[in-house]
């Protein structure tokens, strides 16, 4: 199926939350990362989300562009160019970590571009963007957050919000490590009670449980998945009652009213990743551990070929071993191989949709 339409893209969010696993959302900002995100994708059967971010999309661009606009298109038509050479497995295309700075030089404009796309009878290049909220307060999130739904409904796409602050640094936003990388079960509940629960449009939530971008070693970040299921199980129950301004649909899994996202997971043990992902994870972003993958492949290519990488002593060095593509190959492969481990991980591997 290759690109997801936005209706098989809202089954590949539901069929996950019904069947309690996650997909991995890859960061790119290549196109060899693009095509190895793809490579262990097809490799694993599982479907996925690729991503840029802020950085990512500007990167695309061109260095000398640094334009976020340009870069996101370029990327979009790549991917649907490419992907088609993947008719098994279904991707779908999203914009990663947009603060409020960022918005109307990158994600407004890129969903005026989408309306009037779906206006004239086509589909979004994108199938959702996010809203990273994370350094504003709460009602500041949700009075943008409503704005950009609103805006994704026409657009035909979904909007991913992030509640709370996630910790570390990514592209050039940073946050502490301390309380603030907790939600609670109010701040679900504030998030219901204004945006609904997919009945004014379809979005998924960041919720955060300790989560930090970056590599750590073991023991800095503490991770509570447990939160999940208390803000889960607390919005459920206040929208049972009523006491919420929102609807349960009948679909929903029994205590999943939301549809989750696992920010800043790399380094996360197996048992943090099933935890969460049973509590609702849908979708489990994945860079660290891929940039690190296919960097390490390079590394290895040039520490190993140093003397045919370069011209030592005069010597004319070795054209098929300083051809990008000999050590791209490699680092595509360790990428890809990456990817796969993400999907057996989160329970995507052999779930593609037919």
């Amino acid at each position: 199926m290759s690109i997801a339409t936005p209706e098989q893209y809202a089954h590949m969010l539901d069929a996950a939350r019904a069947g309690g696993y996650a997909y991995p959302a890859i960061n790119v900002t290549s196109s060899q990362t693009l095509n190895a995100a793809l490579q262990g994708l097809a490799d694993a059967e599982s479907d996925g989300i690729i991503q840029v971010s802020v950085g990512g999309a500007a990167y695309f661009s061109g260095q000398r562009v640094n334009n976020r606009v340009t870069g996101s298109l370029a990327f979009a038509a790549f991917a649907h160019e490419v992907a088609k050479q993947y008719p098994n497995i279904t991707v779908a295309l999203h914009t990663d970590h947009c603060a409020k700075q960022y918005l109307d030089e990158w994600v407004n404009p890129l969903l005026d571009i989408e309306i009037d796309e779906v206006k004239h009878g086509r589909e979004p290049m994108f199938q959702s963007h996010m809203w990273d909220g994370s350094t504003v307060p709460l009602k500041e999130n949700l009075d943008i957050a409503e704005k950009l739904l609103e805006k994704s409904r026409l657009a035909h796409t979904v909007l991913e919000i992030e509640i709370g602050a996630v910790g570390g640094e990514e592209d050039g936003h940073s946050a502490e490590i301390n309380e603030k990388l907790y939600s609670s079960v109010a701040d679900g509940m504030a998030v219901a009670d204004r945006l609904g629960l997919g009945e004014r449009g379809k979005y998924m939530a960041a919720f955060t449980f300790g989560n930090v971008h970056g590599a750590y070693k073991p023991g800095v970040v503490k991770l509570r998945p447990e939160l999940l299921h208390e803000i889960q199980q607390g919005v459920w129950n206040a929208a049972k009652s009523g006491e919420l301004n929102a609807v349960l649909n009948s679909d929903m899994p029994d205590g999943k009213p939301f549809e989750l996202v696992f920010h800043g997971g790399s380094g996360s043990t197996a048992q943090e990743i099933a935890e969460a992902v049973s509590y609702g994870v849908i979708k489990m972003n994945i860079d660290t551990d891929t940039q690190y993958a296919f960097t390490r492949a390079v590394a290895g290519h040039m520490f190993r070929d140093y003397d045919g990488v370069l011209k030592i002593d005069g010597e004319v060095g070795n054209k098929k071993q300083y051809d990008p593509r000999s050590w791209g190959r490699e680092a595509e492969d360790s990428m890809a191989a990456r990817v796969v481990e993400a999907c057996e991980e989160l329970g995507s591997a052999g779930r593609a949709l037919k």
